[in-house]
């Protein structure tokens, strides 16, 4: 039978051990969730148009403008199977493609980021070139409320406009960049001027000048007077 005395040291050495062991589990590093990049926007509970053109933006544009508009670069191509990486080399997206294929460009811009739209004044130009242009396979293919919440996702994530949703009629009146100043023009003293300026200094310099030789010819005077 073991003594009592053995007993409370080894409460305390067997206390001491599941303490390490639990500091170690709680100090080993969390393995980082990964992100899937190509999966859909989360929904919000009261989606405002913005918010519907992000999943449209997903939908039709993020394959070939990225996930964050940052363009087709090569760290976006590399989130896709290695085989869909290089379209230009396949059959539906190269030179001579399928029958329902295309030609997929060799450069697609960012659209989102510092000076993205800054071809487009006005946010009615940016609707109008995507409702005629995109998608880049179907171009003039969604509807044009669809058109106007991409136009308004795209303007939030620049930080353009004001949030407001855009109609037809509105977004047109949206610019995207402010007008150019008119220069101010400043007036150049012409030679007439400069010459009338000129002269008038002189003028006053010669009346300064003949006052204090007047009061300096008066004091001489009047000093010889009183040495006389």
């Amino acid at each position: 039978m073991m003594k009592r005395p053995f007993l409370f040291p080894l409460l305390l050495v067997l206390c001491a051990l599941a303490l390490s062991w639990s500091l170690a589990v709680a100090q080993e590093p969390k393995p980082t969730p990964t992100v899937d990049r190509l999966a859909p926007p989360p929904t919000v509970p009261s989606p405002t148009q913005a918010d519907d053109g992000a999943y449209l933006y997903w939908l039709n544009c993020q394959p070939c403008h990225g996930d964050v508009g940052q363009g087709l670069t090569d760290e976006w191509r590399e989130q896709y199977p290695m085989e869909d990486q290089y379209c230009w080399n396949s059959g539906c997206h190269g030179k001579r493609p399928y029958e329902d294929g295309f030609t997929l460009p060799d450069t697609v811009p960012a659209i989102i980021g510092a000076n993205s739209l800054s071809r487009f004044e006005t946010a009615g130009q940016l609707y109008a070139y995507i409702r005629t242009r995109m998608p880049y396979e179907y171009p003039g293919a969604l509807p044009d409320t669809e058109y106007l919440a991409i136009a308004a996702f795209l303007l939030r994530e620049n930080a353009l406009g004001s949030g407001i949703p855009l109609t037809e009629e509105s977004v047109y009146a949206v610019r995207l960049r402010q007008a150019a100043a008119t220069p101010t023009v400043q007036q150049t003293a012409t030679p007439e001027a400069a010459t009338s300026a000129s002269t008038g200094a002189m003028s006053l310099v010669a009346v300064w000048g003949l006052a204090g030789s007047s009061v300096f010819l008066g004091v001489i005077w009047l000093w010889r007077r009183q040495t006389r």
